[in-house]
């Protein structure tokens, strides 16, 4: 069955065929209600005089009685009574014709209204009578009262029998017209039903038939079988771009099988210069093995050196040689670890002993240490590269009253390391090329024109930056007393 939506989208198809189907659904349950609806109105009208009559009927009922209650007990009671039933019984006798008919229920409705009235005026001059204890006249009344209730009783109980048969017939018509609209309502919903369902089979049809060739043709191609046909769809919406994409994905393949052995040849050629590579990595290794016995070397002649200093009696000698071995022995325990920072400022005194013994008091180095910051870790041989920075480049040209501080504190958020120095400043250019080149996270050399060789400064950021995965964990600033001032800034969610 063709589909005459099949050029809307898929949402449009869906929302047409659902909107149909409520649409139709809605008629069927308006039409059922309007006809329950319009069945239960006849009905409930069919017997409604009845029910009027009998209302009726009950106040003249308890109006007499309230009467004869008064007329023998003259109490209180009695006589609030007679006057609430008889204004009902007055608005209930409103309803019925004020003139004669040739009709017999019309002129029946009439000689009720009359007696109605002839009931009320008697009973009142009665309870009138009774009340101005004038007994003659009370009894004259009252027993005129009863014959005419006793009439009007009659006369409505023969008008509720003539209402019972006219709407008994009424009754009977209406259910036989309810019955025929029965039927034909319910073939309408037969038919309002079938055409729904046709509607929703067109819709679903359009859509799944097209999806399920594409689930055939996606199977064929993931079992490498693409010698399969085209689909060439015209249709202008989400299943025509589908299967138009898979067209083209097709032909791809074809031209590309190719292009796919090619690429498998150079994968072999370049997996065969892999292992030519772990090879040269092997000799490479076995290189720096052999260059490790070096530092060791030099390790074990200073404290052989310190040894000899002790036994000759030169203790600041001794001293210095075991400063200088403590800060290799620091360097060559810990290659690419991690350190504390009370570790860090360790060797950090280590190596400014070592320069205040090379310097003299060329430099003053004044520490500020919180020190419920020592146990934070952070990579090893950070801070005596920034402090060397300071001595080699910052202070070159400062012969005395050179200062470098070094604070480590902590605010609410971070730990903060700053190392300054008052020496000559940071070149700009030079700090904007550092920092970007250890973000790109090149280990090159880099020389600014001031002459700063700053490969073991940019060695030091590309390890920040790696260690707390964060870019922004180190800065270079202005010192505020001139100079320049590294700041390390390791948030709370880093290794604190």
């Amino acid at each position: 069955m063709k589909n005459p939506l099949k050029n809307f989208g898929i949402r449009k198809q869906l929302m047409i065929g659902i909107l149909a189907s409520f649409v139709l659904s809605l008629a069927i349950i308006v039409s059922l209600t309007t006809l329950l609806s319009r069945v239960m109105r006849q009905t409930g009208n069919s017997f409604q005089t009845n029910a009027d009559l009998d209302v009726f009927l009950n106040d003249i009922e308890n109006t007499e009685s309230a009467m004869e209650s008064y007329m023998s007990y003259r109490t209180f009671e009695s006589i609030d009574k007679y006057y609430h039933y008889e204004a009902a019984a007055e608005n209930g006798a409103e309803r019925f014709r004020d003139n004669p008919s040739d009709i017999e229920v019309e002129q029946k409705e009439y000689v009720i209204k009359m007696l109605s009235l002839s009931f009320f005026d008697l009973s009142n001059k009665a309870i009138a009578a009774r009340r101005a204890n004038n007994s003659f006249d009370a009894d004259l009344y009252y027993y005129k009262a009863l014959d005419c209730y006793s009439f009007l009783r009659d006369e409505i109980v023969n008008l509720n029998m003539m209402f019972f048969n006219m709407n008994a017939s009424s009754y009977t018509e209406s259910k036989a017209r309810a019955e025929k609209m029965i039927s034909r309502s319910i073939l309408c919903l037969i038919v309002i039903f079938v055409c729904s369902a046709i509607l929703l089979y067109i819709s679903i049809v359009g859509i799944t038939r097209p999806l399920s060739d594409i689930s055939n043709v996606a199977l064929k191609i993931a079992g490498r079988d693409f010698d399969v046909p085209l689909f060439e769809s015209q249709e202008k919406n989400e299943i025509g771009n589908i299967c138009r994409a898979f067209d083209s994905m097709i032909i791809s393949i074809r031209e590309y099988i190719g292009a796919i052995w090619e690429k498998a040849l150079k994968e072999n050629e370049l997996r065969e210069k892999e292992i030519e590579m772990r090879a040269l990595y092997t000799d490479a290794h076995l290189k720096a093995l052999q260059d490790q016995i070096q530092p060791h070397f030099l390790f074990n002649t200073l404290n052989t050196g310190a040894q000899l200093a002790m036994i000759e009696g030169a203790d600041k000698t001794c001293y210095f040689l075991e400063q200088v071995a403590d800060f290799l022995r620091y360097n060559i325990q810990h290659p690419g670890s991690d350190a504390t920072i009370g570790e860090e400022l360790g060797m950090l005194d280590n190596y400014i002993y070592i320069m205040k013994t090379r310097f003299g008091e060329r430099y003053q180095f004044v520490k500020e240490i919180d020190q419920s910051c020592l146990n934070v870790k952070i990579p090893n041989t950070i801070l005596q590269p920034l402090v060397e920075n300071c001595i080699k480049h910052g202070l070159k040209d400062v012969s005395e009253n050179g200062k470098i501080t070094i604070k480590v504190k902590r605010d609410e958020s971070a730990i903060l390391i700053e190392i300054s120095d008052n020496g000559s400043g940071f070149d700009e250019e030079a700090k904007k090329k550092i920092l970007n080149q250890a973000a790109a996270g090149s280990e090159g050399v880099l020389i600014s024109d001031k002459g700063h060789v700053s490969s073991g400064l940019i060695n030091v950021i590309s390890r920040l930056q790696i260690y707390f995965k964060d870019n922004n964990v180190f800065d270079i600033q202005k010192n505020s007393e001139g100079g320049t001032k590294f700041c390390i800034k390791i948030k709370a969610d880093g290794n604190v």
